[in-house]
């Protein structure tokens, strides 16, 4: 049974607040101070806004350095993990400040943040504006670091160019694997979970994280752990330094590849999300996604969908839309409630000057089962929900023959093998399909009373849906 939150103190329902910012955290200790600090150093004026954390059943001591160290914050408490969408209504429920904002626990905001983040909704007279984002840059700084080898094409059903595998990628002696932007450079890992690796594409980039508090002037070693085929070289290089690594053995061994990273050697933000972006086939994104910031995201325009790191809200509009989807659990929630509350006629608009730096990967690992799963189900809980027919069927059988090849080619495999085959990819995409069948009954029932509902149909929200990029 779950145990209700910690009752809401009287200042949630009554105070001079314009604004209460939501923060959910689960077993984020670590990362709190550095949030509720730069939550703190704020320049909206004293009282203009509220600092509520939801504890989604930490086992750290997040609720103990609350209330020791930060006594001005609102400690709501569940005795369950309710995920980021529960852990955020929980809190949204009780709101009663004209705009609801919502931050991670794994980012800082710069001092006017939230200020900048609420003008377009202050200066908004019409109501429509119902939501605006905020402008996502990476946490640290990072260098470019260029791979360069010969292509291959690997064979059998598998039709990508191929480069060299990269394992793990080390700063200083501190494995940053977890830390660096691999999009531009590798396909996703592959492998078995104490020997994962990438493969890189033949020319690609990857941006490798320098210590958050390192002076500029400093040089750093970077050590990336790779393998080569056979007598085929690699080339690593940043703006100041090349290394080119060959592996002179038969046997396939991984070799590392030692970079130095000048003093004088360019660093860069990176963008994480300058709002978001939903593709044809329902896939959402982080629009600008691991672009070198070069200042090409500083125009304040309308997006179709909000990252729910660092979106405020009007609440009122929030909450005639049942806020959250609870079935989400975690990702895509901002996307349905994006969806959502641009059928019932709102806007939403992306704000360049509210800033917040993210440390990526600090409170989830992409590519993980777990991540998998969510990502892809919550992806078809979409679109049966908010797109239209036709693409909603489309997206879902896709999905469905997709998973019905893939245990055939297995099978098949198995057969002239005589090997069993890697069977994770496939038990997520079953266990997948077994939570959206669950499901389907109730989301069809949402899908119908959104269409009563809408102000915009979904044909025309369908416009903003893209092909790339």
């Amino acid at each position: 049974m779950t145990a209700p939150p910690v009752p809401s103190t009287p200042e949630h329902a009554a105070t001079d607040a314009i604004a209460t910012v939501i923060i959910v955290n689960y077993n984020g200790a670590h990362m709190l101070p550095g949030c509720l600090d730069g939550l703190a150093a704020q320049t909206m004026p004293a009282g203009s806004f509220r600092t509520v954390v939801v504890d989604n059943a930490s086992a750290d001591p997040s609720r103990d350095l609350i209330t020791e160290g930060y006594p001005e914050v609102e400690l709501l408490t569940s005795y369950v993990n309710r995920g980021f969408a529960g852990g955020n209504n929980v809190a949204l429920r009780r709101t009663r400040t004209k705009y609801s904002v919502l931050l991670n626990n794994d980012a800082i905001p710069e001092p006017t943040w939230l200020e900048n983040l609420l003008k377009p909704l202050e200066a908004d007279t019409t109501g429509e504006l119902v939501a605006t984002s905020s402008k996502i840059v990476f946490m640290p700084r990072f260098v470019q670091v260029e791979v360069k080898t010969e292509a291959f094409l690997p064979g059998g059903l598998d039709p990508r160019e191929l480069g060299a595998r990269i394992y793990q990628v080390w700063v200083d002696g501190k494995d940053v694997t977890n830390k660096v932007l691999f999009e531009k450079a590798t396909f996703g890992p592959e492998g078995h979970q104490h020997e994962q690796y990438r493969w890189s594409f033949p020319e690609g980039v990857l941006m490798v994280p320098m210590p958050r508090h390192a002076d500029d002037r400093e040089e750093h070693e970077v050590l990336i752990t790779t393998m080569t085929r056979p007598h085929i070289p690699v080339t690593f290089s940043t703006a100041r330094s090349t290394v080119t690594v060959v592996s002179t053995s038969d046997a396939g061994k991984p070799i590392d590849a030692v970079l130095a990273v000048m003093a004088d050697e360019p660093r860069f933000d990176v963008v994480n999300n300058v709002g978001g972006i939903v593709f044809v086939d329902g896939s959402g994104a982080d629009r600008g996604f691991q672009e070198v910031d070069h200042g090409q995201y500083e125009v304040a325009e309308e997006v179709f969908a909000a990252c729910g790191n660092g979106i405020a809200m009007r609440t009122e509009s929030a909450r005639r839309i049942g806020f959250f989807d609870e079935r989400y659990f975690m990702y895509y929630e901002d996307i349905d409630l994006s969806w959502r509350l641009r059928a019932q006629g709102g806007r939403i608009e992306y704000v360049p000057d509210a800033v917040l730096r993210h440390l990526h990967s600090a409170s989830s690992t992409p590519w993980s089962p777990r991540w998998l799963f969510h990502v892809e189900r919550n992806r078809l809980y979409t679109l049966t929900k908010d797109a239209t027919g036709p693409r909603a069927v489309r997206g879902v059988g896709r999905f469905v023959g997709t998973t019905a090849k893939m245990a055939l080619r297995m099978a098949v495999s198995t057969v002239r093998t005589r090997r069993r085959p890697a069977l994770g990819q496939l038990k997520v995409r079953v266990k997948i399909m077994g939570s959206y069948s669950h499901q389907l009954p109730g989301l069809l029932v949402t899908r119908r009373q959104l269409r009563r509902s809408a102000v915009v149909g979904r044909e025309e929200l369908e416009n903003w849906l893209v092909t790339s990029r």
